[in-house]
């Protein structure tokens, strides 16, 4: 991961470099399965507004996604196998069983698009984004940012799926809660 990227990631979720690696920063929540580790931060309002104001987004068409639940996702492959994750598999599952999914960054770019959002913010978007799919070979890791579809109250948890060579796998995230300053999308 370059070090534009993790200067991103610095500003949103409240860390300070410089940041060597991933093992550095200091995650909220951190769950593990296998070789495969999965943590993630809550992300409020304020922070992805600004952030995406200054990149060329106007406050009004980004409040939606900053209005969202979400948060910043690390992801690591700490194995020797090859393995693949689809955003789309993955789930939030609310204290009442209601289960919702994390939107698409595509969902989220044909949104701006139809919003006339310059491309070199929707560009900046995409490069914050936690990829729809991954691969990630020995030692890779991934960082990036995602919503929930729809809210949920509460603490929740997320359940996310991953493959590899001897089949499909879950890690799960407890206890996770929206940031304080996001609201009902």
């Amino acid at each position: 991961m370059n070090i534009r990227l993790l200067a991103v990631f610095a500003l949103l979720t409240g860390i300070s470099l410089p940041v060597r690696a991933e093992g550095d920063i200091e995650w909220r929540h951190r769950a593990t399965q296998g070789a495969v580790t999965l943590s993630a931060n809550p992300l409020g309002l304020a922070s992805r507004t600004a952030f995406y104001s200054a990149r060329g987004f106007a406050a009004e068409v980004i409040r939606p996604y900053a209005q969202a639940c979400g948060f910043s996702f690390g992801m690591q492959n700490g194995g020797t196998a090859t393995l693949s994750t689809r955003l789309a598999d993955w789930r939030a599952i609310g204290a009442d069983g209601r289960a919702v999914r994390l939107r698409l960054p595509a969902e989220w770019d044909l949104q701006w698009a139809k919003a006339h959002v310059p491309e070199a913010a929707r560009i900046a978007f995409r490069w914050a984004q936690f990829q729809a799919e991954n691969v990630f070979e020995a030692g890779d890791w991934i960082m990036g940012m995602a919503t929930l579809e729809a809210p949920l109250s509460g603490s929740f948890r997320l359940v996310a799926r991953y493959h590899d060579e001897k089949g499909n796998h879950e890690i799960v995230l407890d206890k996770l809660a929206c940031g304080h300053d996001s609201v009902a999308n």
